[in-house]
C-alpha cells in the first residue's frame, strides 16, 4: 500500500513539473514591451493561448508581419469582455508584445488595444 501511494506520488509530481513549464514564460524577454499598430492577418482565437500576426508599415512604407505566437488564454480574454468579432483579419488594433529570446521577430501577445481605445491585458496587468 505504501509503495502503491510513492508510485502515485512520482507520477504526479512528473504531471505537475510539466503543466508548470508549460506555463513558463522563460522564452520570452519579458522586461521589454513593443508597441505594433496595424491591421490582424490572421487570427486563432482559441485555448491554451490565443495567436495572431499583424501586418504594420515600416517607416520606408514597406508591409511588415509581426507574429505573436502565443497570448492570453480566449476564455480569460472573452470574460474581460473582449468580442472576438472584433479583433477578426482587417481589423485595426495597436498591440503591446515581448519578444522571444530564441527569435526576435515573435512575441507573446501582452495587450490588445482596439481603434476605439478598449484596452484588454494579459497576465494580470489590469
Amino acid at each position: 500500500m505504501r509503495l502503491d501511494a510513492m508510485l502515485l506520488g512520482a507520477v504526479l509530481a512528473c504531471f505537475s513539473a510539466a503543466a508548470g513549464a508549460h506555463h513558463s514564460f522563460a522564452i520570452y524577454d519579458m522586461t521589454t514591451t513593443v508597441e505594433f499598430e496595424g491591421v490582424v492577418e490572421t487570427l486563432k482565437f482559441r485555448n491554451p493561448h490565443i495567436a495572431m500576426t499583424l501586418l504594420r508599415k515600416t517607416a520606408s512604407g514597406e508591409e511588415e508581419r509581426i507574429e505573436f505566437v502565443e497570448g492570453a488564454p480566449a476564455n480569460m480574454l472573452v470574460r474581460m469582455g473582449l468580442d472576438p468579432a472584433r479583433i477578426q483579419p482587417g481589423a485595426k488594433i495597436k498591440a503591446v508584445g515581448s519578444p522571444r529570446t530564441d527569435n526576435p521577430n515573435a512575441y507573446f501577445l501582452r495587450t490588445i488595444i482596439l481603434e476605439d481605445g478598449t484596452t484588454f491585458q494579459s497576465l494580470g496587468e489590469r
